[in-house]
């Protein structure tokens, strides 16, 4: 059985983990906090995995979904660096489909980036694997 942590227990972990963050940070470290790091037992590699609850970006120039500009250039850092794949799960919030891909194969393709306070990258929904429905209907 799982154990339930106490909301009090939980913001004292988001706490600590701010605390860390500046602490890093302060002494020139650069950090960004994964989703999940996951093995794949059937390629035998780790990949970093990137995970979006969202909304369908709508066209103009193309429906898609993606993620902050700065996220992708950290992840592809990363990917290099330590030669451990990044890979972009999205949970579209109005369709229920899951969609996925390596950041680096939608990085080869098209992509459309927003501008503003805090830039996104979209690529097209045609540019993803449909990998199944997170209504558990898949």
């Amino acid at each position: 059985m799982e154990e339930v942590i106490p909301p009090e227990k939980r913001q004292l972990g988001r706490d600590g983990e701010q605390a860390a963050r500046e602490y890093f940070r302060s002494r020139g470290y650069r950090a960004f906090q994964a989703d999940w790091i996951v093995y794949n037992p059937h390629t035998k590699e780790d990949v970093l995995l990137e995970v979006k609850h969202q909304e369908c970006f709508k066209k103009p120039p193309f429906d898609g979904h993606g993620l902050p500009i700065w996220q992708v250039k950290a992840r592809l850092a990363f990917e290099k660096r330590h030669n451990i794949r990044a890979y972009l799960f999205i949970l579209d919030a109005g369709t229920d489909i899951i969609y996925g891909q390596w950041i680096s194969t939608l990085e080869k393709g098209k992509h459309y980036d927003t501008t503003g306070k805090s830039p996104r990258r979209i690529y097209p929904l045609e540019s993803y694997q449909i990998l199944g429905s997170h209504n558990g209907n898949d």
